[in-house]
């Protein structure tokens, strides 16, 4: 995927955007958490950076749950095209 450990989803409509990436600045290290970035793509061809509407913050295990359950609901892996 990239470089700087983001890791992108997008829906089967091409319209909406998930990013998942590591909490760096997270000051509880005996957990690891992802943070969950969702947003919707801008511009007629997806050339806009999408905007992203929320971020939530939640422990690896349920965000790989989260990762497999939006896969198997259509959701496509993507390289952020921004």
């Amino acid at each position: 995927m990239n470089s700087n450990n983001d890791f992108w989803l997008v829906d089967s409509n091409f319209v909406g955007v998930m990013r998942f990436y590591k909490d760096k600045d997270d000051s509880d290290k005996s957990i690891d958490y992802m943070l969950i970035e969702e947003g919707i793509i801008m511009g007629i061809h997806g050339e806009n950076p999408p905007l992203m509407k929320t971020r939530k913050k939640i422990v690896i295990k349920e965000a790989r749950l989260l990762w497999q359950k939006l896969l198997n609901e259509g959701w496509q892996k993507t390289n952020k095209k921004w």
